[in-house]
């Protein structure tokens, strides 16, 4: 049998995408976590999924907003990365933000922004599961290589070649 520490260690060997999702407060500021459980689920309708804690206040606003934006960092933005990372109030610190056309809060800076409005939860354990149908694409000009989570470390990808 195993713990969840070496359950965790050994999850840890899977490298993955470090993404930042956002939400608005609802007080005209933004809440989110950082996430490195994240996948696209369907094309035909356009959904995602994320992985949340359920002890996380930015759960509560997800399901208070019935929307989000999910952001593919680069690997110049591990300071975003730990920014959302950390628990209570005040994320956004020194994070530049905007509100989109619908109104969800938006980082100035990432690789692609998928603006999703929340279309289920499921329960997974301590985490929720939370399918998001995509409303909204947006790909910034800086396609830098992207942020990577592996054994416990924030990493910056290198492709071959660089």
């Amino acid at each position: 049998m195993f713990d969840k520490i070496e359950f965790r260690n050994a999850m840890g060997h899977f490298a993955s995408g470090v993404t930042v999702v956002t939400v608005s407060d609802g007080q005209g500021g933004v809440g989110g976590l950082t996430a490195n459980a994240f996948s696209s689920l369907s094309l035909d309708p356009p959904l995602i999924l994320i992985c949340v804690d359920t002890s996380s206040q930015a759960l509560q606003y997800i399901e208070a907003e019935k929307a989000f934006t999910v952001h593919f960092l680069a690997n110049t933005q591990e300071e975003t990365a730990i920014s959302f990372s950390q628990h209570g109030s005040g994320k956004a610190h020194g994070v530049e933000w905007e509100l989109s056309e619908r109104g969800t809060p938006r980082l100035t800076e990432y690789t692609v922004a998928l603006e999703c409005q929340l279309e289920n939860e499921l329960e997974g354990g301590d985490h929720v599961i939370i399918v998001g149908r995509v409303l909204d694409i947006s790909t910034h000009k800086n396609d830098s290589s992207p942020l990577t989570y592996y054994k416990g470390q924030i990493n910056a990808l290198v492709p071959k070649g660089e």
